[in-house]
Formats: C-alpha cells, sequence, structure tokens
C-alpha cells in the first residue's frame, strides 16, 4: 500500500507540474500544519523539536508543499537518535524561502548524497523501512516549483553531527 501511494504521490507532481501555475499559498501555513500531523511521532522518539517559520509565499499548490515538508521531516524522526535535537527552520532571503531540517542522526557518505534522489535509493543503514521514492518525490516537487534540494552533512570538530536537508523555492515577489 505504501509503494501505492508513493507512486501515485510520483505522478500528481506530474499531474500538478501539468497543470500550470499554481496558486500562491504561505509555506509557512503548510508547514506548521504538517509539523502537527507528526507531532506524535516526535513525541515517541521524544525528540527536542524547535519550528521556527516566517511568512513564505511561494506559487505552489498546497499539497506539494505539504508533501515536501512531510518526506523531509518524516527522514529526519526516522533517523535521529532518540531525544536529539529536530530543527525545523523557514526563512527567506527576500527572492527564496529555504525550509532547513536539521537532525542529529549519522549524516550522509558522499557516494550516497546524489543517488538518493533517484527512485528506490535508500540509505545503507540496514533499514528496511520507506519505499525509497520520498527523496525523489521531495526532488520532483522542487524542480516543478523552480526550486532546489539539497543534503549537507553537518561538521562539528571534524566529524557528522547530524544532516541539513534543505529545500529551495523562489518567493512570489511582493507589490
Amino acid at each position: 500500500t505504501e509503494l501505492a501511494n508513493r507512486m501515485l504521490a510520483l505522478a500528481k507532481v506530474e499531474q500538478l507540474r501539468q497543470q500550470g501555475d499554481a496558486p500562491v499559498v504561505d509555506w509557512a501555513e503548510s508547514l506548521r500544519t504538517v509539523a502537527l500531523d507528526l507531532s506524535a511521532l516526535i513525541a515517541e522518539r521524544q525528540l527536542e523539536f524547535e519550528l521556527r517559520t516566517q511568512p513564505a509565499p511561494v506559487r505552489a499548490h498546497d499539497w506539494a508543499l505539504r508533501e515536501l515538508t512531510r518526506n523531509l521531516l518524516h527522514n529526519a524522526i526516522k533517523h535521529s537518535p532518540p531525544g536529539a535535537p529536530l530543527t525545523v527552520e523557514l526563512v527567506s532571503d527576500g527572492r527564496h524561502a529555504a525550509l532547513t531540517v536539521s537532525d542529529a542522526g549519522p549524516g550522509i557518505g558522499d557516494d550516497l548524497r546524489q543517488r538518493l534522489f533517484q527512485p528506490f535509493a535508500r540509505a545503507d543503514d540496514g533499514s528496511t523501512d520507506g519505499t525509497g521514492l520520498g527523496l525523489a518525490i521531495c526532488r520532483e516537487i522542487a524542480a516543478s516549483l523552480g526550486g532546489s534540494i539539497q543534503l549537507d552533512n553537518r561538521r562539528r570538530n571534524g566529524s557528522v553531527a547530524g544532516l541539513d536537508a534543505i529545500a529551495r523555492l523562489p518567493l512570489v515577489p511582493t507589490t
């Protein structure tokens, strides 16, 4: 069922891309909704959750923003050690909105970094959870909205201290 739902999500991204102009929505509102939806998982893992947002009007379907945000946040929850910090921040620089999901997990190897955006790719951590489609969906959503996504290991004292998943989308100019 999960695989079928993920395949349908990929198809929906393509369908929305072909529809043309999307409405203007505030990514911050979508982000808060997803964080609330996943709050039980965050509590179950006893994560130290912090959410910081500012208004971020982007041209997107709300479903796409929620799907992008849910996949990134769900991955961070899954890979965070119990009781670890998990920070989600949405900022804008006047031209772009950037969502950064920062976990305290093991990070990823350079060889795996780009491959994870391919369909059915999964981390080599022995986990059998997931379909390997979440990050591929995120990449397709970001690309369809004129944005980008990247995964960066966060380093402290020469070792990996966690992973930052960063999605950037163009802001709608304010007049």
